[in-house]
């Protein structure tokens, strides 16, 4: 079931880009891509997203047997190929109803915004982990603010 609902998202996201003429369609997949790959990333971190693509390990040629079962992994979560689809038909929905420079622009920029968001989650369970580099300041003897009376 899950290859048919993969089919399915790919499948629109050509379809609809393909109706903003070929390049539509080539930009279609790529948000389709980069969609899905962020909402991989907001769950694993940008690290285990890389590795969940298999891009750490993709040796060329594409069409090799090797990468092809590495993408399969990128196709396990319905939910997120769905997301990942209806963004990408969303961004040519709206390129074909407004001016395409204002899309590209609102689409980096949401972008943008979730790539800080990405890392600030996953900047926050690192220093909730206690791995954070201020802990070598920690255990050092010297003055604290408590030492001194404070001031006004």
């Amino acid at each position: 079931m899950q290859y048919w609902i993969a089919a399915f998202a790919v499948a629109v996201v050509v379809v609809v880009g393909y109706a903003a003429g070929p390049l539509g369609a080539v930009i279609s997949v790529l948000a389709f891509l980069i969609a899905l790959f962020l909402l991989w990333a907001r769950e694993l971190g940008f690290a285990g997203a890389w590795t969940k693509f298999g891009l750490n390990r993709f040796s060329p040629p594409l069409w090799k047997r090797e990468n092809w079962e590495q993408f399969e992994g990128i196709f396990a979560d319905r939910e997120k190929v769905v997301k990942a689809g209806s963004i990408a038909a969303s961004l040519i929905a709206l390129s074909m109803m407004l001016p395409r420079n204002m899309v590209v622009i609102a689409f980096l920029a949401i972008a943008v915004w979730a790539v800080v968001e990405i890392y600030r989650a996953n900047g926050s369970v690192a220093r909730a982990a206690g791995n954070n580099n201020l802990d070598q300041f920690a255990s050092r003897p010297g003055s604290t603010r408590t030492d001194n009376p404070r001031i006004n």
